[in-house]
């Protein structure tokens, strides 16, 4: 008797753990489907924003079945693995990058106007930045930009800011002479645009980018990444920068509908994996879990991405290198 029921405890427990194993199974295949399909609703696009956290997990139920010699569940579950890492293989393997002068860009959301401008300046300074670009900035901050060693070093400037609204505003600062000054419309914040000429890659568009978050019904954030989409493939051929808080992670269907047509995102260029920038300023301190911080280019390679800490902001602040192609 007693032997017949280790037997039924030692069965309700395998169950219990097939159970489990083909739960994974159903969780790693919903991870494929938000990774390819735009979604509107806020909270979908939020869980396709922990997508990269689930590919670890996927390879459990193949442990699972192969130990308990499920081998027909065992082949589901090696294939929804590999679909699901499939997906972020793009973010590892890096491009061949041509010879050429570097060309360092950075970006930095400064909180509403809430980053400490020394750290920015410092991070300006010891990356040799030629590019900077920044979203959320304020009319204090910005006075205070034009006279620290930003300006000093990166002295050519286009901005737009909003007095009441913080989170609105951005600016872009240049080593090199800007022109063709304007920004995009149709879009909830200020997304600039200007054009300069770069070693290699005379006449690069440059663009500040910062769409609307996707918080409430997630249609502002729709309507800017669409529009900001549209403008990009609009501007045809040409080395483009884009530079921001995207507000999107690699996995939304919906920002990698940008990369096409000659552009890239800097990240997948580089091969450096899941850079998460967002947040820093939570519970979880300078740990962020969340990359939508990004520089999508055309006509140019990045050889390398890597992110910094900034006090006062809640992202970890962008610093990319760039070969033009």
């Amino acid at each position: 008797m007693a032997e017949k029921e280790r037997g039924l405890i030692w069965r309700a427990l395998q169950l219990a753990v097939l159970g489990a194993a083909g739960l994974m199974v159903g969780v790693t295949l919903i991870a494929v489907l938000l990774h390819y399909v735009p979604f509107r609703g806020p909270l979908l696009i939020a869980l396709t924003s922990g997508v990269p956290f689930l590919v670890g997990v996927a390879f459990i139920p193949v442990v699972i079945f192969a130990g308990l010699r499920q081998w027909m569940a065992t082949g589901v579950a090696v294939l929804a693995a590999a679909a699901l890492v499939h997906t972020q293989v793009p973010l590892v393997v890096s491009a061949d990058a041509p010879e050429g002068q570097s060309i360092t860009v950075v970006s930095v959301n400064l909180l509403k106007g809430h980053a400490d401008l020394g750290a920015v300046e410092a991070l300006v300074r010891d990356s040799g930045a030629d590019i900077l670009s920044l979203q959320e900035v304020t009319t204090d901050w910005l006075d205070r930009a034009r006279v620290s060693g930003i300006a000093q070093r990166l002295p050519y400037e286009h901005s737009e800011v909003v007095p009441f609204a913080a989170a609105a505003g951005s600016a872009l600062f240049s080593r090199t002479p800007l022109r063709g000054h304007g920004v995009l419309d149709d879009t909830a914040f200020k997304n600039l645009r200007a054009v300069t000429d770069l070693p290699g890659a005379r006449g690069t568009r440059v663009l500040v980018i910062h769409p609307a978050a996707p918080t409430g019904d997630a249609q502002d954030w729709v309507n800017d990444t669409d529009a900001i989409r549209k403008h990009l493939h609009a501007l045809g051929d040409g080395p483009v920068i884009a530079i921001g808080d995207y507000n999107a992670t690699w996995d939304q269907a919906r920002f990698r509908g940008i990369l096409r047509n000659g552009y890239a995102d800097a990240g997948e260029q580089a091969g450096s994996g899941f850079l998460p920038t967002y947040p820093t300023n939570g519970r979880l301190g300078n740990r962020p879990v969340v990359a939508i911080d990004h520089v999508i280019t055309k006509g140019f390679v990045a050889t390398s991405v890597r992110t910094h800490f900034v006090a006062g902001s809640d992202h970890r602040a962008l610093v990319v290198k760039l070969v033009a192609a």
